[in-house]
């Protein structure tokens, strides 16, 4: 009975389509990612458009595969919107000059905070437990 089904064959060729389209999809994230670590490292910044096609691909690769893995029956686009893509803080590369003095905190010393160093106090403890214990 479920072999003569014909929404099950026609989901197969959904299936197969889309992982076709998903592994393209992979090509095109290994693009974008080495062009955005190019830009960045060459010009000290990200490309926004870069990252948003980033953003919308990933949505869209998850989108894929949870119809894939049947958690979902509505397809991905073509056949539906390509994911909305939320706005997201840009990466730059800042020089130390850029950097204002604010922003660096001075870690203060606390005598409540344990040390896991060595020191002689703890030598010299540890030397009594063991004449206290022989």
């Amino acid at each position: 009975m479920s072999l003569s089904n014909t929404n099950t064959w026609t989901r197969l060729a959904y299936m197969v389509l889309f992982s076709l389209l998903l592994m393209a999809a992979r090509l095109v994230v290994t693009l974008v990612v080495i062009v955005q670590f190019l830009l960045v490292l060459l010009a000290g910044h990200d490309n926004e458009n870069l990252r948003n096609l980033g953003q919308g691909l990933g949505k869209w690769i998850y989108q894929t595969v949870m119809f894939l893995t049947f958690n979902t029956e509505s397809k991905p686009f073509p056949f539906d919107e390509w994911p909305e893509v939320d706005q997201a803080e840009g990466y730059s590369v800042r020089t130390a000059e850029e950097v204002e003095d604010g922003e660096f905190v001075e870690a203060e010393e606390d005598d409540d905070v344990p040390s896991f160093t060595a020191s002689e106090d703890s030598e010299q403890l540890d030397e009594e437990q063991q004449q206290k214990g022989s």
